[in-house]
């Protein structure tokens, strides 16, 4: 025992020579050399992790983070095979993942642990201010603009209506450059978009035309949100539009960064900590990255890293992670 103390206590006076304690020498990265897997270009989930790594290599010496291409679900798969060291996805894709639903087609993918919130895509609903479309129920038998086939505004909004019992007569598809031009032109009667804000496509609309925007009843959210646990809750701020005078309610998307649940204890918390400190310089590259905050944390709806878990609990940053879908 004496031996063994003697073998510590030398480890420990060795460490302090170098001025590093036991606790600093864990907080290292596993490898000098790591990646994170973000998607194709011109995504912003390249813009993110781009910055994302520029501030995570200040808080380790030596480190280098190289970016490489995926896509919400590809991410998933690369961290979860070890190809990668870290990714960013969604909520709804990982919540499958991790249940073996979905995209996954019964797989199931355990191998990931949520760090952090990246930021989140916010639901908004709008028409033309000449509209009689007031309320969601109002967006029965109308052509709704739902952007690209098979993105999150599609998805959404297929999802919501089902819930809710919305039968737009006509899901149109396009980019969202067309789809403004298309409710400015009367072709569509109303817009769903989910995704980061404020949106160029909308803020140009608004310079010529007056806006409404449509809530969502907290009643017909929570009721959403039971069927459908890997979104969340957010707001559509007060001025984030010229048509949105007053704080919106809404469902999100949040986008996160997640790793493998073997990633060591002190550097995860060091990685953290580096993060939190730098949000400024995320929010450099794009206003939507401050919302890289405790803030949305509850909104990531996967198992944490046992060290990210423990980082929340003990800062009583709420964590909100739902169980298995019933089956």
């Amino acid at each position: 025992m004496n031996f063994t103390k003697s073998i510590m206590a030398t480890a420990i006076l060795a460490l302090a020579a170098f001025g590093t304690t036991p606790a600093q020498a864990q907080a290292v990265p596993p490898k000098p050399v790591m990646s994170a897997a973000s998607q194709s270009p011109g995504s912003l989930y390249v813009t993110y992790i781009a910055a994302w790594i520029d501030q995570v290599q200040k808080g380790f010496d030596g480190l280098r983070i190289s970016q490489e291409p995926g896509g919400a679900a590809q991410n998933i798969v690369l961290v979860n095979t070890g190809e990668t060291d870290f990714g960013i996805t969604n909520g709804p894709q990982a919540y499958q993942a991790v249940h073996g639903f979905g995209w996954t087609k019964g797989q199931t993918y355990n191998k990931i642990a949520a760090l952090h919130a990246a930021y989140p895509a916010l639901t908004s609903i709008f028409t033309l201010a000449s509209s009689d479309i007031k309320t969601l129920a109002d967006l029965n038998g109308r052509k709704i603009g739902i952007g690209l086939p098979g993105g999150g505004s599609d998805v959404v909004s297929g999802q919501l209506f089902e819930h809710l019992g919305i039968k737009p007569s006509q899901r149109v598809a396009g980019s969202w450059e067309d789809t403004a031009g298309m409710l400015r032109d009367g072709l569509v009667d109303a817009v769903f978009y989910l995704a980061g804000h404020p949106a160029g496509f909308v803020q140009e609309l608004e310079i010529g035309r007056e806006l409404r925007f449509v809530g969502i009843p907290k009643a017909d959210m929570d009721s959403f949100l039971s069927a459908y646990p890997y979104y969340g809750t957010g707001t559509l701020r007060a001025g984030l539009y010229k048509g949105i005078t007053q704080d919106m309610p809404t469902i999100v998307q949040m986008n996160f960064v997640f790793g493998s649940p073997d990633l060591p204890d002190a550097f995860v918390t060091k990685l953290l900590d580096t993060v939190y400190a730098n949000v400024d310089g995320l929010a450099a590259a794009h206003p939507d990255f401050a919302n890289t905050s405790f803030d949305n944390v509850a909104n990531i709806p996967v198992p944490f890293h046992p060290a990210a878990a423990r980082y929340y609990s003990e800062r009583g940053v709420t964590m909100k992670v739902p169980g298995a879908p019933a089956k």
